[in-house]
């Protein structure tokens, strides 16, 4: 499993938004399509984003280019950069932080989060 930093920017920025850590079999791709689900919407909905870069940031024990005895260096962190997107999976809340972002060319669910969290009972605590 590779463990990885995934870092949403702030829409139309450079500048991280935030960021959250992950475990998974392999990592994403640049020009993936990420839906990010959290326990504070319904499920599908949640957050979007398309990778943009991965950064693999490593440590090596030397400062010299050739070596008698050659020494091996570790990986210390990999950050994937992403933009944020807008699916059919997007939450009512991305989707007003969000407007003008990159969106799938597919329409959206028939019935749209605020009427899913009517219908299931979510907005009653």
């Amino acid at each position: 499993m590779l463990k990885f930093t995934l870092v949403v920017r702030e829409p139309g920025k450079v500048k991280p938004d935030y960021s959250l850590d992950f475990q998974t079999p392999a990592l994403p791709r640049v020009g993936d399509y990420l839906s990010i689900q959290r326990p504070d919407h319904p499920p599908p909905y949640g957050e979007d984003v398309i990778v943009r870069r991965i950064w693999w940031r490593f440590d090596h024990p030397t400062t010299d280019g050739f070596v008698e005895k050659p020494e091996t260096g570790t990986l210390k962190e990999i950050l994937v950069e992403c933009d944020p997107a807008l699916s059919p999976y997007s939450s009512d809340q991305w989707r007003k932080h969000n407007q003008g972002a990159p969106e799938f060319e597919v329409e959206r669910f028939s019935i749209g989060e605020a009427r899913l969290r009517e219908a299931e009972g979510w907005d009653k605590a």
